[in-house]
């Protein structure tokens, strides 16, 4: 066994050197591959164990508690394995090519998947153990955390504790990041000593709990120096990122002109900005996942090796000394010159469909809280003054069975009182400041009830009523009800919750409702459910989404949006509506965009996309803030 060296990275660098075009090619059709074949094969596979689930469909809180569930444990389980070993499958075809460049052979990537199949399952079987071991490991230390969660941050709501940040937020933020790291450390050793667990799979054809076993005996030696290369590496590839993407910015400042500026500039400085962050991006792709697999064939050929093809698909001397630019290369080309003709063809065809810019419905997050204090009257009034089309606010049942307005489960965070709002009473509620906290001119902010809300909403705008859950409401949705129609609001409000339940409910008492769900994370697809909007996090909110959703008759509303950029973004992706605390600003950006040309706004689009675009909040005023 030879001794470890830091020199098997270069020769690593070496292997890519003279066999890039077959790595190159090899990563781009395996990931073309993973996304048109094995990733929807992976979601047919989810669907199989949500069809069990009341709605074949798992939001946020139902996701936790599906996954506490045997049927959701063996779900985690059997879905994490085959993605798993999808991923080993992708780096395990560039792991032969890259052990073919070790040996002279010429491997295409038709021939590392011919013969990767001959191994599929025991990837698979691999991904499985390494789940299983993984969550072993991890168990202890995210019960800790939760343990920690329940002792330093259940007094209050979590709310309070994220904005105002106590001392015990800081002692909870210590201590969970300390087991989180110790965590990190066991996980990164254990991977470590699994690190040739694959070329003893495929170039040994050991199976894979023998693989696992052989791999842990030829590491131990070594363990702590491998895990400290495997850091620098992952360490690497992010510092890598950061610098990409800091220039990048610098040079898309430097390059593309304000938006008053001359369109052909400004899509010119686009056009030179993304080739630039393309060759980043691409700098940071052969590192971290072409770069790699080599590295870990050259530690094999070190540590156990030299290994062998078995069968061998190609005669040693096939490659040469230099990259060949035969069919491989040519492909590369090709594929690449595709690509960038149909990336036109699609801006085109995007810029065309572009002729009217759509209102987009502006919806003021808690009333205009970035102007005044969230869910009071002071900001539902700001939002009408800032000519919202909405204002969104959150409704609970207090102790008397009044429906008030209220986020938090306590209001520890508005006004630094512990009451639960199911304790509160109306009494109890008459004299709490819940505007101080914002600013001293607010201080006679106080609860208010839903029918004080509609009644000033009245002719004015809508209301998007959102029911909020904490396990104490009694008879929330009827009382809801009666109040909106008591008001005569029926025609001007929408209702959401993070539960589908409480929408069932709402849809059992008035069918002709605009119902949704309020969603940060779903499992399946949540356009299949009985909704009429879906408000997403920006983050959730993809084109693809927002597509699907429009095709089955459904809206999408976007949340939390304050900044500019992101507001035009999501404009562009087609949503139907901007739920932020600035409704002024999104309307000054609304109607900013509708002065531009369908050329004009696709040439924002894709600098806002791809984080390109700065200085559009120069246009906000101070009066905006």
């Amino acid at each position: 066994m030879k001794p470890i060296r830091w020199l098997d990275l270069f020769e690593a660098r070496s292997d890519f050197r003279r066999a890039w075009p077959q790595l190159l090619l090899t990563d781009l059709l395996s990931r073309i591959i993973v996304v048109v074949a094995l990733t929807p094969m992976v979601g047919l596979l989810m669907k199989v164990f949500l069809l069990q689930t009341d709605y074949g469909v798992l939001s946020d809180t139902d996701i936790a508690m599906f996954l506490l569930h045997p049927l959701g444990i063996t779900a985690l389980l059997i879905v994490s394995a085959v993605s798993l070993g999808i991923f080993f499958a992708t780096q395990g075809v560039l792991m032969v090519v890259g052990f073919g460049a070790i040996e002279d052979r010429r491997m295409t990537w038709l021939d590392a998947i011919r013969y990767l199949t001959r191994y599929a399952v025991e990837l698979v079987k691999l991904a499985g153990q390494v789940i299983v071991r993984l969550l072993l490991i991890s168990a202890p230390f995210l019960a800790g955390v939760g343990g920690v969660y329940l002792l330093f941050l259940n007094k209050h709501d979590i709310n309070f504790y994220l904005v105002d940040k106590p001392p015990e937020f800081w002692w909870a933020i210590a201590i969970a990041g300390l087991l989180l790291m110790m965590m990190a450390v066991i996980v990164l050793k254990k991977c470590a000593s699994w690190i040739i667990t694959m070329p003893l799979i495929l170039f040994e054809g050991n199976h894979a709990r023998q693989a696992l076993r052989e791999s842990a005996r030829k590491v131990v030696v070594f363990g702590w120096k491998i895990a400290l290369l495997l850091a620098s590496w992952f360490a690497g590839v992010a510092l890598l990122s950061g610098l990409v993407t800091f220039f990048v910015g610098l040079i898309g400042n430097a390059l593309i002109p304000d938006l008053g500026g001359n369109f052909a500039i400004m899509a010119s400085g686009l056009g030179l900005t993304l080739m630039l962050a393309g060759l980043g991006n691409l700098a940071i792709t052969v590192l971290s996942t072409v770069l790699f697999p080599l590295l870990i064939v050259r530690l094999y050929r070190s540590l156990a090796g030299p290994g062998r093809l078995d069968p061998e698909l190609a005669a040693r001397g096939s490659l040469g000394k230099k990259a060949s630019l035969q069919i491989p290369g040519k492909a590369i080309f090709g594929l690449s010159v595709a690509a960038l003709v149909l990336v036109i063809l699609a801006g085109y065809a995007v810029s065309r469909s572009i002729d009217e810019e759509a209102d987009v419905e502006i919806i003021a997050h808690r009333g205009a809280s970035g102007a005044a204090p969230e869910n009071t009257m002071a900001s539902f009034q700001r939002a009408i003054v800032d000519k919202a089309d909405w204002i969104e606010l959150d409704v609970q049942e207090n102790a008397d069975d009044v429906i008030v307005v209220a986020h938090d489960s306590d209001f520890m965070k508005v006004a630094r009182s512990d009451l639960k709002v199911w304790d509160a009473t109306n009494e109890s509620l008459r004299d709490l400041d819940i505007g101080g906290w914002y600013a001293p001119e607010y201080s006679n902010q106080r609860v208010p009830t839903l029918h004080q809300a509609l009644e000033l909403a009245k002719g004015k705008l809508g209301v998007v009523i959102e029911l909020k859950y904490y396990g104490y409401d009694r008879n929330l949705e009827s009382r809801v009800v009666d109040i909106v129609e008591q008001t005569g609001m029926e025609s001007d409000i929408m209702v959401m919750s993070l539960k589908m339940d409480g929408m069932r409910k709402v849809a059992a008492l008035r069918p002709a409702w605009t119902r949704g769900l309020l969603n940060t994370a779903s499992i399946g697809d949540l356009t299949r459910l009985d909704l009429d909007f879906l408000a997403l996090n920006s983050m959730a909110a993809s084109l693809a989404m927002i597509h699907r959703a429009h095709k089955q008759g459904m809206k999408v509303y976007v949340w939390t949006v304050n900044d500019p950029v992101q507001m035009s973004v999501m404009m562009s992706r087609g949503v139907d509506g901007i739920i932020t605390d600035e409704p002024a600003l999104a309307r000054q950006v609304m109607e900013l965009r509708k002065q531009l040309s369908p050329f004009g706004r696709l040439v924002v689009w894709i600098a806002g996309e791809t984080g390109l675009l700065n200085g559009v909040d120069k246009y906000s005023t101070e009066e905006d803030a």
